[in-house]
């Protein structure tokens, strides 16, 4: 497990544990909220959270504060309802998304790339499936190696249709699917 992992379990195990603390005690809202407070000024003062965060109970949101900065190299501060960049971390929730979409019949694993955005290169569309990209066997390659891409591109905002036109619908790196043939190739070879 790497360090991130090992501090997001950490992160968890503490919330449960004073989540248990705070409902089992009958204490107030407010308290509640004093305590994430502490505990999560602690968290960011340790350097080990940056973010905002928002806790509800009972479909109320009972406290909401933003930890650290949204930007650090400008120091404007994070707060509840800042707007934070899309990652890695979203796959998992996407992933999980898609195969309930899959569950339901409203999508299927071999439905095609261009069948969900018009917008993006036929030739290249036409060979790309939901399961390609699931499996991170698209083809498609890595904006985020494109050089200057974090000092540059990244700091511009763009459409998500532009976005994709320009940096995601190039030539692909390799033939959808042909890197499991390779995995397994080298496995049992």
């Amino acid at each position: 497990m790497n360090l991130a992992s090992k501090l997001m379990v950490k992160f968890i195990v503490a919330l449960l544990i004073f989540h248990l603390s705070v409902t089992q005690s009958g204490t107030f809202a407010q308290t509640k909220a004093k305590k994430i407070d502490e505990l999560m000024s602690l968290y960011q003062q340790y350097r080990q959270f940056n973010g905002s965060v928002l806790v509800a109970e009972n479909g109320k949101a009972i406290f909401k504060k933003g930890y650290g900065f949204a930007n650090m190299e400008w120091e404007i501060p994070n707060a509840p309802d800042t707007k934070f960049r899309l990652g890695s971390i979203t796959k998992q929730f996407t992933s999980m998304l898609i195969m309930q979409l899959v569950e339901q019949r409203k999508i299927k694993l071999d439905d095609k790339l261009s069948g969900f955005l018009p917008y993006y290169r036929k030739d290249v569309g036409e060979k790309i499936t939901i399961h390609h990209l699931l499996t991170h066997t698209s083809g498609i390659p890595s904006y985020t190696s494109i050089p200057g891409f974090f000092q540059d591109i990244s700091r511009d905002p763009y459409p998500t249709e532009d976005f994709i036109k320009k940096y995601c619908s190039g030539d692909l790196e390799f033939e959808p699917g042909s890197v499991i043939v390779i995995i397994i190739r080298a496995i049992f070879c």
